[in-house]
């Protein structure tokens, strides 16, 4: 039998004008023929709540499947069946009330330090590899960018030093290995060209957002070429993923307008946005785009860093989010405090209902991965490292068992992290003070 079907690399791309690629979605095109069903990779990604979140508005009070969501939680509940919550485990102190609790996140240490300057290894830049680091190199393969991380603020909005320690410990969730840092990219500009094509000279950006040429239109000809190639599944799914792209490059156009109104040096880089609420969204539509191209199938997301000052005026809350975790068990504080959490979670869903509506090979972008959503500590009053909020969701490739929560009392954080790293196949045999794995 003659076999006449031609398939495009997982890896195919269009290349346009001043160095612009845009990487091709999963497409049935790319399936040989007669091959087994489609598979498709694997994707984690991890975001950090700093600051806590009180117990009493986040952990269900039933253990096990059909629980009742607390405030905090509940606009997960539309993913139920994809949702794993954990609660009673303790996070790691990390050697700081506030850097550690970040620090630690991903690999249940924190700094290699301590906190009060005595032994050869003060001052070092120096922690341990992370779980997200471990699953890339499980699951990263041939893709453009190993691995993104991103966050919102740097230490420019923090309140006092850095607990004693070098400030990149504050602005770093992910570790290469035990002496390289990871720390995050606040720019979505930055982000965007890193996924798209090379950062290029002041000069040369400043060209083109005067030029406003659309990464689009300069692979227009191209894409419209490859588009005469495809069957009508394989273009839907192709136009829908390049208008994501230009639903992200229209956003950052109107976040450089100011460029127009503003003389001299802004104090904000190129891409930066003013309001809080665009730089959370255009981020989580980037990781979006990250995955539904496969551009990197690892990322992390710090939505601030530790004893943040930042306010949340957009939503009613015009004091700095420290001030408010610092409660006293006010009510009127305790309801703001979880006003701030609920806007995170708000944030978290909207991400995941785009993973969800995106289809890809049998299923869709949620199906294929898995999503930690978490802090590193519970009540920020007492900056607590007993009980802190924890939920996963995805599907996992179908290795996610859903509707669950589970109690793991007085269990390491890092007994979660091996557990994740088990779904993605990366076999991990201690992480931090872990001491087995949690049941997911």
């Amino acid at each position: 039998m003659i076999i006449t079907k031609k398939h495009l690399s997982r890896r195919a791309f269009v290349r346009g004008t001043m160095g612009a690629t845009v990487a091709l979605p999963f497409l049935d095109a790319m399936i040989p023929a007669l091959s087994a069903a489609p598979t498709s990779p694997f994707r984690f990604g991890a975001v950090y709540f700093p600051c806590g979140v009180y117990p009493d508005t986040w952990h269900p009070e039933a253990e096990g499947s059909n629980f009742a969501f607390k405030t905090v939680m509940q606009p997960l509940e539309p993913f139920r069946n994809q949702l794993v919550t954990v609660s009673k485990m303790k996070a790691p102190w990390g050697e700081s009330v506030h850097l550690g609790a970040s620090s630690a996140f991903l690999n249940g240490v924190g700094p290699a330090v301590r906190r009060d300057g005595r032994g050869d290894s003060f001052g070092k830049i120096e922690s341990k590899k992370t779980v997200d680091q471990f699953i890339a190199d499980q699951v990263a393969g041939d893709t453009p960018l190993r691995s993104i991380e991103v966050g919102t603020e740097d230490m420019g909005t923090a309140v006092g030093a850095c607990d004693g320690f070098a400030c990149t410990f504050f602005n770093t969730l992910s570790w290469r290995d035990d002496s390289s840092p990871l720390p995050v990219g606040i720019n979505p500009r930055v982000t965007f060209e890193r996924m798209f094509g090379e950062t290029d000279s002041t000069e040369r950006r400043f060209a083109r957002l005067k030029e406003k040429q659309s990464l689009l239109d300069s692979v227009t000809e191209e894409t419209a070429k490859l588009k005469r190639s495809l069957g009508a599944t394989d273009r839907a799914i192709l136009d829908e993923y390049l208008g994501n792209i230009r639903d992200v490059e229209k956003q950052l156009e109107r976040m450089e307008s100011r460029l127009n109104t503003i003389t001299g040096n802004p104090e904000a880089p190129i891409g930066l946005p003013d309001a809080f609420d665009d730089h959370m969204t255009i981020t989580y539509n980037l990781m979006h785009l990250a995955y539904q191209g496969d551009i990197s199938r690892v990322f992390t997301f710090m939505t601030g860093h530790e004893a943040s000052d930042r306010a949340y005026g957009h939503i009613g809350i015009p004091e700095q989010h420290h001030t408010i975790s610092h409660h006293g068990n006010d009510p009127e504080k305790l309801a703001k405090y979880a006003k701030i959490a609920t806007y995170q979670i708000v944030k978290f869903t909207e991400f995941l209902e785009k993973l969800k509506a995106t289809k890809e090979g049998d299923g869709t972008l949620l199906d294929h991965a898995v999503l930690y959503w978490g802090s590193g500590m519970s009540n920020g009053n007492a900056h607590d490292r007993n009980n802190p909020p924890a939920v996963i969701v995805g599907g996992g490739h179908g290795r996610l068992k859903g509707n669950r929560h589970i109690v793991a009392k007085d269990t390491p954080t890092a007994n979660l992290l091996l557990a994740m790293a088990h779904l993605s196949g990366a076999e991990i045999d201690k992480l931090g003070a872990s001491t087995g794995r949690v049941d997911l």
